[in-house]
């Protein structure tokens, strides 16, 4: 069970870390509670053995046992990362578990040789958006009914990461998050 609200969750007192068999449940509840189409646990089963995905957890030791308080998906294919899917728990929203795994990803990416990342994301997904264009994520396109369930529209986003302050800036953050 997670507690009701992050007011007693510390700033920064989670780990980023990759997801193992085990965390499939918290995981799992995660996509439950943050979409409207949530991802099985087959296709997170699928992602977790693929070579070409990495799932990136945060995690928390600040309750009574481990939890899982939000992840990210990546593919890493052809000089690229696609970011498939990014949620935190409800409970522990705003409190940057979002902006470390982003930070994260993009710097495992930018080591392994990419330069580019893609995403798709809601158009009415305004949180997530302004998260993408504060790393300088620039739309696009945009794919016509893609979502199913809503038939909402799908932003498409790119970051060329060439620019040298924002890799300053994964830099230091990762050299935080390593040494936590």
């Amino acid at each position: 069970m997670y507690p009701e609200s992050h007011d007693s969750l510390p700033t920064r007192c989670f780990k980023v870390e990759e997801m193992i068999p085990d965390d499939l449940k918290e995981v799992l509840e995660i996509e439950q509670l943050a979409f409207p189409t949530p991802w099985s646990k087959n296709l997170f089963l699928r992602e977790l053995h693929s070579d070409l995905s990495k799932i990136i957890l945060a995690k928390s030791d600040a309750f009574e046992k481990r939890r899982v308080l939000g992840y990210i998906c990546i593919w890493l294919a052809s000089g690229e990362v696609h970011i498939l899917n990014l949620a935190c728990h409800p409970n522990f929203r705003r409190c940057g578990i979002a902006t470390s795994l982003l930070e994260h990803s993009l710097f495992f990416s930018f080591k392994r040789g990419v330069r580019k990342a893609f995403l798709d994301v809601r158009g009415s997904n305004k949180e997530a958006l302004a998260l993408y264009k504060k790393y300088g994520f620039k739309q696009i396109g945009v794919r016509k009914g893609y979502y199913s369930d809503t038939r909402e529209d799908a932003v498409v986003m790119v970051l060329e990461m060439e620019s040298k302050t924002l890799l300053e800036k994964l830099f230091c953050k990762s050299q935080t998050i390593n040494r936590e």
